[in-house]
């Protein structure tokens, strides 16, 4: 048995909460808020197994540490921090059931296609994300939690800056760490032009990605804007580096529900903080 680090004491009224996951290859991160209470939330980190054979043991161990996550919720969203996904013009995959799955086998090949296809509508932005999960993980997710809204992590993030770069409609990077990993999303146009993850083990590696996706999509230095949400620490040692190459870096400024200071909110995802505003 694990330990319990979420129970009745810490959530008192989870009917009248919303509880967000995110399901990583390592970790089940878990944020519990009352909509009408930003600053009740309660957030934590529940280590997983990392290898694939164990996942699903690991996760199923997890929720039943931690009992409350049982409760009856307000509402349930889960993000899942997948590699196997392909993201897609809507008009491509509209009204045609076996496309979704075609087209995931033609971008990351068969097997890694062969669990069960989410498609997730990013509503306005005219794009859809495809995603392949493990059949056993989707089937203990319905089956535990009270008709959970599953998504691609990435889903939160390109609906939120594409809101908000259709301000000015300029052509902007915004890159959110992660201790291991970054996800990288390039508007412009008031279209979606990229969004990817890349696992990195050195700042330096996450620098290169950066500057190659950049180069690739012809971004101007001067001109697009580089903003970056995310791990604080990680995004302090990176900023500098890359303000010798681009003429405008800056952090992401949270959504203004977020109370400066605030250790829950602030240890939480970037993905699972921006949720409530990607209905």
């Amino acid at each position: 048995m694990g330990i319990c680090v979420l129970d009745k004491e810490t959530i008192k009224e989870p009917r009248s909460s919303r509880l967000a996951l995110r399901l990583g290859h390592d970790s089940l991160h878990a944020l519990v808020y009352n909509p009408d209470d930003i600053a009740s939330a309660i957030y934590r980190r529940l280590p997983l197994e990392a290898s694939s054979a164990s996942l699903m043991k690991s996760l199923e161990e997890v929720v039943y540490d931690n009992p409350v996550l049982l409760s009856d919720f307000l509402q349930i969203d889960i993000l899942i921090d997948t590699p196997r996904f392909a993201i897609v013009p809507d008009d491509i995959i509209a009204g045609d059931s076996d496309m979704p799955r075609a087209l995931l086998i033609k971008a990351i090949g068969e097997e890694a296609a062969s669990g069960e296809v989410i498609v997730d509508d990013m509503t306005h932005i005219g794009a859809t994300i495809v995603m392949s999960v493990d059949n056993n993980i989707t089937a203990f997710l319905r089956r535990t939690f009270n008709n959970p809204v599953i998504r691609h992590n990435l889903s939160p993030q390109c609906r939120y800056f594409f809101d908000k770069n259709r301000i000015d409609n300029a052509g902007k990077m915004y890159v959110n760490l992660r201790r291991d990993a970054m996800d990288i999303i390039v508007l412009g146009n008031d279209s979606l032009r990229m969004a990817n993850t890349f696992r990195f083990r050195d700042i330096m590696d996450a620098v290169y990605y950066i500057m190659a996706c950049r180069d690739m999509l012809d971004l101007d230095p001067a001109g697009n804007e580089l903003l970056i949400a995310g791990d604080e620490a990680l995004r302090d040692e990176i900023t500098p580096i890359l303000r010798k190459f681009l003429g405008y870096v800056m952090p992401v400024v949270p959504p203004a529900y977020i109370l400066k200071d605030d250790e829950q909110w602030g240890k939480a995802p970037f993905d699972l903080i921006i949720l409530p505003l990607c209905e």
